[in-house]
């Protein structure tokens, strides 16, 4: 195949941008078409109250249930992470922005737990890839999309902030494959207003059943 002028094997058209609009003379009638598109969507807004304007924040547009939002930590019944450590999320992660310790849980059934799960927000790509991989539909995502922060510690989300947060009560859950693992399901502070296993320290409730809490019932039950 001979490549034709400008180099290509095939015949690209070339469009002159600057020509078309020479040729398309602009007068006082297309002027005026086009205020009176201007004039007739003011009307609209202004009588039928037909407003495409969203005023955030005090008002937000309403996101598909598919929306790729911030990460969400799933529990079991009694508030515990449904998470078990099997490092498929993190494994998958085309950012690695996901970082797992595992420690050895005292239900046998189980067998492992995150002693720590963070997910940097400013690494994060909000594929969805940890989603789709997740075995036990320990990690969703929500509906919640700003984040707005100060520091930069701020966008390293730990097992707490990823449990709850206002934004998910706000926004509610996103990208959901799995839906029909019912048994995986959010945090609810009403429900669960008392941590099955409680702290030393008060407010690090979300379920505290992770880290050295979930020790504790181990040696208790030992």
């Amino acid at each position: 195949m001979i490549p034709v002028k400008g180099g290509y094997a095939v015949d690209v058209p070339i469009i002159n941008v600057s020509e078309r609009a020479r040729r398309e003379h602009a007068s006082v009638w297309s002027t005026f078409k086009a205020f009176a598109v201007t004039l007739r969507h003011l009307f609209k807004s202004l009588f039928k109250g037909d407003t495409p304007t969203i005023y955030y924040p005090e008002e937000t547009r309403p996101y598909s249930e598919r929306f790729r939002g911030t990460h969400i930590l799933t529990v079991r019944d009694d508030g515990s992470l449904k998470c078990v450590a099997c490092y498929m999320c993190a494994t998958i992660c085309p950012a690695e922005c996901i970082y797992i310790e595992a420690g050895e849980h005292p239900n046998p059934e189980i067998e492992k737990f995150p002693e720590r799960f963070d997910i940097d927000m400013m690494r994060c790509i909000y594929c969805g890839f940890c989603v789709d991989a997740c075995p036990e539909e320990a990690i969703i995502m929500s509906r919640e999309h700003h984040q707005s922060v100060y520091t930069r510690g701020e966008t390293i989300y730990g097992i707490e902030k990823l449990m709850a947060r206002p934004g998910i009560d706000a926004k509610g859950p996103g990208y959901r494959p799995n839906r029909a693992l019912a048994e995986a399901k959010i945090f609810n502070k009403k429900d669960q207003s008392v941590c099955v296993f409680p702290s030393v320290v008060d407010e690090r409730h979300p379920a505290v059943l992770y880290e050295s809490m979930i020790r504790r019932r181990g040696s208790e039950q030992s």
